[in-house]
Protein backbone atom coordinates (compact mmCIF):
# COMPACT_ATOMS: atom_id res chain seq x y z
CA UNK A 1 0.00 0.00 0.00
CA UNK A 2 1.62 3.52 -0.92
CA UNK A 3 0.85 6.22 1.67
CA UNK A 4 0.73 10.14 1.76
CA UNK A 5 1.60 11.73 4.32
CA UNK A 6 -0.68 14.77 6.31
CA UNK A 7 1.01 16.62 9.06
CA UNK A 8 -1.53 18.75 11.15
CA UNK A 9 0.39 21.51 13.38
CA UNK A 10 -3.48 22.55 14.77
CA UNK A 11 -5.38 20.49 17.12
CA UNK A 12 -6.53 18.55 13.73
CA UNK A 13 -4.73 15.54 14.63
CA UNK A 14 -5.28 15.34 18.50
CA UNK A 15 -8.63 15.79 18.44
CA UNK A 16 -9.21 13.74 16.21
CA UNK A 17 -7.24 10.63 17.97
CA UNK A 18 -9.15 12.27 21.35
CA UNK A 19 -12.34 11.67 19.83
CA UNK A 20 -12.33 8.34 18.31
CA UNK A 21 -10.32 7.09 22.06
CA UNK A 22 -13.11 9.03 23.47
CA UNK A 23 -16.50 7.25 21.51
CA UNK A 24 -14.35 3.60 21.67
CA UNK A 25 -14.46 4.02 25.73
CA UNK A 26 -11.04 4.31 26.07
CA UNK A 27 -8.34 7.19 27.29
CA UNK A 28 -6.43 8.51 24.31
CA UNK A 29 -3.46 6.93 23.46
CA UNK A 30 -0.38 7.93 24.26
CA UNK A 31 3.04 7.01 22.62
CA UNK A 32 3.73 4.00 22.24
CA UNK A 33 0.60 2.08 23.02
CA UNK A 34 0.01 0.05 20.64
CA UNK A 35 -2.41 -3.17 21.78
CA UNK A 36 -5.12 -3.04 19.52
CA UNK A 37 -8.95 -4.03 20.30
CA UNK A 38 -10.35 -2.65 16.93
CA UNK A 39 -11.48 0.03 18.31
CA UNK A 40 -12.12 3.61 16.19
CA UNK A 41 -9.26 4.51 17.85
CA UNK A 42 -6.57 1.46 16.72
CA UNK A 43 -7.75 2.68 13.29
CA UNK A 44 -6.42 5.73 13.92
CA UNK A 45 -3.53 4.87 15.64
CA UNK A 46 -2.37 2.31 13.14
CA UNK A 47 -1.97 5.22 10.59
CA UNK A 48 -0.07 7.46 12.64
CA UNK A 49 3.66 7.72 13.47
CA UNK A 50 5.30 10.27 15.12
CA UNK A 51 3.04 12.61 15.07
CA UNK A 52 1.90 12.49 11.93
CA UNK A 53 -0.89 10.66 10.43
CA UNK A 54 -0.63 8.74 7.53
CA UNK A 55 -3.54 8.74 4.73
CA UNK A 56 -3.84 5.64 2.79
CA UNK A 57 -3.20 6.96 -0.85
CA UNK A 58 -3.74 3.88 -2.70
CA UNK A 59 -5.12 0.62 -1.46
CA UNK A 60 -5.14 -3.11 -2.29
CA UNK A 61 -8.45 -4.29 -0.72
CA UNK A 62 -6.41 -3.73 2.57
CA UNK A 63 -8.57 -0.59 4.10
CA UNK A 64 -11.48 -1.29 7.03
CA UNK A 65 -14.12 -2.78 4.33
CA UNK A 66 -11.42 -5.64 3.67
CA UNK A 67 -13.78 -9.18 4.23
CA UNK A 68 -16.85 -7.82 4.96
CA UNK A 69 -18.40 -8.48 1.29
CA UNK A 70 -19.18 -5.67 -0.91
CA UNK A 71 -22.04 -4.72 0.63
CA UNK A 72 -20.14 -3.72 4.19
CA UNK A 73 -22.67 -5.58 5.91
CA UNK A 74 -20.46 -6.67 8.59
CA UNK A 75 -20.32 -5.21 12.02
CA UNK A 76 -17.45 -2.90 12.79
CA UNK A 77 -16.34 -3.49 17.15
CA UNK A 78 -19.20 -5.27 18.10
CA UNK A 79 -21.93 -2.25 16.18
CA UNK A 80 -24.07 -3.91 13.75
CA UNK A 81 -24.73 -1.98 10.29
CA UNK A 82 -20.96 -0.16 11.02
CA UNK A 83 -19.17 -1.68 8.61
CA UNK A 84 -17.31 -0.18 5.67
CA UNK A 85 -17.05 -0.46 1.98
CA UNK A 86 -14.38 -2.07 -0.39
CA UNK A 87 -12.50 0.51 -2.32
CA UNK A 88 -11.69 -1.87 -4.87
CA UNK A 89 -15.52 -2.43 -5.41
CA UNK A 90 -16.77 0.86 -4.72
CA UNK A 91 -14.35 2.27 -7.78
CA UNK A 92 -16.46 0.26 -10.20
CA UNK A 93 -19.75 -0.16 -8.50
CA UNK A 94 -21.94 3.48 -8.23
CA UNK A 95 -24.10 2.20 -4.99
CA UNK A 96 -20.78 1.31 -3.68
CA UNK A 97 -19.33 4.24 -4.30
CA UNK A 98 -22.35 6.58 -3.17
CA UNK A 99 -22.87 4.20 0.00
CA UNK A 100 -19.57 5.47 1.26
CA UNK A 101 -20.58 8.82 0.64
CA UNK A 102 -23.52 8.41 2.35
CA UNK A 103 -21.99 6.95 5.38
CA UNK A 104 -20.05 10.11 6.21
CA UNK A 105 -23.46 11.71 5.28
CA UNK A 106 -24.87 10.08 7.99
CA UNK A 107 -22.25 10.67 10.43
CA UNK A 108 -22.45 14.29 9.74
CA UNK A 109 -26.17 14.77 9.97
CA UNK A 110 -25.74 12.82 13.41
CA UNK A 111 -23.01 14.64 14.70
CA UNK A 112 -25.07 17.99 13.34
CA UNK A 113 -28.07 16.77 15.57
CA UNK A 114 -26.26 16.36 18.37
CA UNK A 115 -24.67 20.02 18.13
CA UNK A 116 -28.36 21.29 19.18
CA UNK A 117 -28.46 18.41 21.99
CA UNK A 118 -27.26 20.27 25.44
CA UNK A 119 -24.14 18.86 26.64
CA UNK A 120 -24.07 16.90 23.10
CA UNK A 121 -21.00 18.82 21.53
CA UNK A 122 -18.32 16.54 22.20
CA UNK A 123 -20.41 13.92 20.94
CA UNK A 124 -20.73 15.84 17.82
CA UNK A 125 -17.35 16.17 16.88
CA UNK A 126 -16.57 12.68 17.67
CA UNK A 127 -19.12 11.85 14.73
CA UNK A 128 -17.62 14.30 12.81
CA UNK A 129 -14.58 12.67 13.22
CA UNK A 130 -15.55 8.91 12.53
CA UNK A 131 -15.98 8.30 8.92
CA UNK A 132 -12.51 10.19 8.63
CA UNK A 133 -11.06 6.61 9.92
CA UNK A 134 -13.71 4.42 9.15
CA UNK A 135 -14.32 5.18 5.40
CA UNK A 136 -12.46 8.45 3.83
CA UNK A 137 -8.98 7.53 4.32
CA UNK A 138 -9.62 4.18 2.18
CA UNK A 139 -12.13 5.98 -0.37
CA UNK A 140 -9.92 9.18 -0.82
CA UNK A 141 -7.97 7.11 -3.25
CA UNK A 142 -11.55 5.89 -5.26
CA UNK A 143 -12.86 9.48 -5.10
CA UNK A 144 -9.86 10.93 -6.61
CA UNK A 145 -9.56 8.89 -9.33
CA UNK A 146 -13.01 9.76 -10.63
CA UNK A 147 -11.86 13.10 -10.74
CA UNK A 148 -13.32 14.48 -7.13
CA UNK A 149 -11.68 17.07 -5.16
CA UNK A 150 -10.43 16.20 -1.64
CA UNK A 151 -12.41 17.43 1.03
CA UNK A 152 -10.34 15.76 4.14
CA UNK A 153 -9.57 19.84 5.27
CA UNK A 154 -13.46 20.18 5.16
CA UNK A 155 -13.83 17.93 7.36
CA UNK A 156 -11.25 18.00 9.92
CA UNK A 157 -12.14 21.54 10.46
CA UNK A 158 -15.82 20.86 11.32
CA UNK A 159 -13.53 18.23 13.87
CA UNK A 160 -11.73 21.13 14.75
CA UNK A 161 -14.70 23.23 15.44
CA UNK A 162 -16.93 21.26 16.90
CA UNK A 163 -14.38 20.15 19.38
CA UNK A 164 -13.43 23.66 20.58
CA UNK A 165 -15.85 26.65 21.62
CA UNK A 166 -16.24 28.16 18.12
CA UNK A 167 -19.63 29.12 18.09
CA UNK A 168 -22.38 26.72 17.10
CA UNK A 169 -23.34 28.50 13.89
CA UNK A 170 -19.42 28.67 12.79
CA UNK A 171 -19.41 24.78 13.19
CA UNK A 172 -22.69 24.15 11.47
CA UNK A 173 -20.88 26.41 8.70
CA UNK A 174 -18.29 24.29 8.51
CA UNK A 175 -20.69 20.65 8.29
CA UNK A 176 -22.41 22.09 5.27
CA UNK A 177 -19.06 22.56 3.61
CA UNK A 178 -18.90 19.01 3.90
CA UNK A 179 -22.35 18.11 2.81
CA UNK A 180 -21.42 20.51 -0.33
CA UNK A 181 -18.31 18.68 -0.60
CA UNK A 182 -20.36 15.15 -0.58
CA UNK A 183 -22.68 16.15 -3.21
CA UNK A 184 -19.63 17.08 -5.97
CA UNK A 185 -18.04 13.73 -5.32
CA UNK A 186 -21.44 11.87 -6.11
CA UNK A 187 -21.48 13.60 -9.11
CA UNK A 188 -18.63 12.15 -10.08
CA UNK A 189 -19.76 8.48 -9.35
CA UNK A 190 -18.58 4.97 -12.01
CA UNK A 191 -21.14 4.56 -14.68
CA UNK A 192 -23.52 1.76 -14.87
CA UNK A 193 -26.09 -0.02 -16.46
CA UNK A 194 -28.39 0.49 -13.44
CA UNK A 195 -31.02 2.96 -13.69
CA UNK A 196 -31.13 5.68 -10.94
CA UNK A 197 -33.69 4.58 -9.58
CA UNK A 198 -31.96 1.20 -9.04
CA UNK A 199 -29.12 2.54 -7.71
CA UNK A 200 -31.55 5.08 -5.70
CA UNK A 201 -33.92 1.56 -3.86
CA UNK A 202 -30.32 0.30 -3.40
CA UNK A 203 -28.97 3.21 -1.06
CA UNK A 204 -32.19 3.68 0.56
CA UNK A 205 -32.47 -0.25 1.41
CA UNK A 206 -28.71 -0.31 2.74
CA UNK A 207 -29.05 2.76 4.86
CA UNK A 208 -32.05 1.16 6.08
CA UNK A 209 -30.80 -1.89 7.10
CA UNK A 210 -27.86 0.13 8.67
CA UNK A 211 -30.34 2.17 10.98
CA UNK A 212 -31.87 -1.27 12.16
CA UNK A 213 -29.00 -2.86 12.99
CA UNK A 214 -27.54 0.54 14.70
CA UNK A 215 -30.88 0.31 16.34
CA UNK A 216 -30.66 -3.28 17.76
CA UNK A 217 -27.14 -2.58 18.87
CA UNK A 218 -28.00 0.66 20.62
CA UNK A 219 -30.66 -1.33 22.75
CA UNK A 220 -29.38 -4.67 23.28
CA UNK A 221 -27.96 -5.04 26.98
CA UNK A 222 -24.80 -3.60 26.50
CA UNK A 223 -26.49 -1.41 23.91
CA UNK A 224 -24.23 2.78 23.13
CA UNK A 225 -25.00 5.82 22.91
CA UNK A 226 -22.58 5.72 19.80
CA UNK A 227 -24.55 3.17 18.44
CA UNK A 228 -27.51 5.12 18.50
CA UNK A 229 -26.39 8.29 17.23
CA UNK A 230 -25.19 6.01 14.25
CA UNK A 231 -28.31 4.86 13.70
CA UNK A 232 -29.85 8.35 13.41
CA UNK A 233 -27.58 9.26 11.32
CA UNK A 234 -28.29 6.51 9.02
CA UNK A 235 -32.15 6.60 9.17
CA UNK A 236 -31.61 10.59 8.34
CA UNK A 237 -30.00 9.60 4.73
CA UNK A 238 -32.85 6.94 4.36
CA UNK A 239 -35.07 9.35 4.56
CA UNK A 240 -33.60 11.31 2.23
CA UNK A 241 -32.93 8.59 -0.43
CA UNK A 242 -36.50 7.77 0.22
CA UNK A 243 -37.61 11.01 -0.84
CA UNK A 244 -36.15 10.85 -4.18
CA UNK A 245 -37.09 7.49 -5.17
CA UNK A 246 -40.87 7.85 -4.41
CA UNK A 247 -41.76 9.81 -7.14
CA UNK A 248 -40.44 7.52 -9.36
CA UNK A 249 -42.41 4.51 -8.24
CA UNK A 250 -45.30 3.62 -10.52
CA UNK A 251 -47.18 0.71 -10.12
CA UNK A 252 -44.74 -1.99 -11.10
CA UNK A 253 -43.39 -0.69 -7.69
CA UNK A 254 -46.58 -0.01 -5.54
CA UNK A 255 -45.85 -3.34 -3.22
CA UNK A 256 -42.57 -1.16 -2.36
CA UNK A 257 -44.13 2.12 -2.17
CA UNK A 258 -46.46 0.36 -0.12
CA UNK A 259 -44.33 -1.39 2.49
CA UNK A 260 -41.57 1.96 2.31
CA UNK A 261 -44.41 4.13 3.69
CA UNK A 262 -44.85 1.46 6.35
CA UNK A 263 -41.24 1.28 7.14
CA UNK A 264 -41.09 5.27 7.07
CA UNK A 265 -43.35 5.54 9.57
CA UNK A 266 -41.75 2.86 11.75
CA UNK A 267 -38.16 4.02 11.69
CA UNK A 268 -39.74 7.52 12.67
CA UNK A 269 -41.20 6.17 15.75
CA UNK A 270 -38.16 4.39 17.13
CA UNK A 271 -35.53 7.27 16.12
CA UNK A 272 -37.93 10.07 17.11
CA UNK A 273 -34.77 11.88 18.54
CA UNK A 274 -30.85 11.65 18.23
CA UNK A 275 -30.70 11.31 22.20
CA UNK A 276 -31.00 8.06 22.90
CA UNK A 277 -34.34 6.90 25.14
CA UNK A 278 -34.31 5.27 28.54
CA UNK A 279 -36.79 2.80 26.74
CA UNK A 280 -36.57 1.22 23.31
CA UNK A 281 -39.89 2.83 21.63
CA UNK A 282 -40.07 0.37 18.66
CA UNK A 283 -39.33 -3.20 19.13
CA UNK A 284 -36.02 -4.09 17.55
CA UNK A 285 -37.65 -7.18 15.25
CA UNK A 286 -40.00 -4.91 13.65
CA UNK A 287 -37.34 -3.02 12.54
CA UNK A 288 -35.20 -5.37 11.42
CA UNK A 289 -37.98 -7.45 9.83
CA UNK A 290 -39.03 -4.18 7.70
CA UNK A 291 -35.55 -3.21 6.69
CA UNK A 292 -35.40 -7.42 5.09
CA UNK A 293 -39.15 -6.48 3.55
CA UNK A 294 -37.32 -2.97 1.61
CA UNK A 295 -34.67 -5.09 0.17
CA UNK A 296 -36.40 -7.53 -0.76
CA UNK A 297 -38.75 -5.09 -2.78
CA UNK A 298 -36.12 -2.92 -3.95
CA UNK A 299 -34.63 -6.21 -5.58
CA UNK A 300 -37.13 -6.17 -8.21
CA UNK A 301 -35.25 -3.16 -9.79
Amino acid sequence: MKYRTKLWTSISAAALIAASSAVAGVAAPSAGEGAGNGSHADALQDKQASGTFLMAAAGEGEGEGEGEGEGGEGGEGGEGGEGGVDPAAAAKDPALYLSALDIIRAHYLAGEAMLDVEGGRQAGGEMFAHPISEVYIDLEPVFEAQGAASFMDEMTEAVDLALSDAPVDEVKAAVRKVYAAIDATAEKAPSSDKSAAAIEAALMADMLDRAAKQYDAATGPNGSEEAWIDGYGFWKVAQQRAATLKPSLGEEHEGLAGELAKAEELFAKAYASVEKPEEAPVDTGSLLAASSRISLKTSSF
